[in-house]
């Protein structure tokens, strides 16, 4: 008998409810890390995207610097970027220059405004 007392000072081990509970709060704080994860890999860009921007930010700063207003197709290995140039409403010495990047699964337009210089 003085065994059995010997082990009620003792503290009892965690309880079942207790690991359940315990377990719980780390799947919920896994499962919101795994989330948050493929949200990051999801919005990521592509190389392939950042190839066009760099491109397509080039040809604007040529279109500027050299003054060349014409239609023009550029064709790439994976994308095609189509420049169509007009007058902005009617006037002359502005230019609304539209470019049209196609790649495999989308189309997507770029609108810029780019004032003509005077050679006076």
């Amino acid at each position: 008998m003085s065994e059995s007392k010997k082990y009620k000072n003792y503290i009892q081990a965690s309880s079942l409810i207790e690991s359940v509970i315990a377990v719980t709060i780390i799947a919920t704080c896994l499962l919101i890390a795994i989330r948050i994860y493929v949200s990051v890999l999801n919005s990521s860009s592509s190389i392939n995207s950042y190839r066009i921007k760099f491109k397509l930010n080039q040809l604007v700063n040529d279109t500027k610097s050299s003054q060349n207003f014409d239609d023009e197709l550029f064709e790439f290995k994976t994308y095609a970027i189509k420049k169509t140039v007009s007058d902005y409403e009617g006037d002359k010495d502005l230019k609304r220059i539209k470019f049209a990047v196609q790649t495999v699964s989308d189309t997507i337009h770029y609108n810029y405004l780019v004032s003509k210089k005077n050679n006076q």
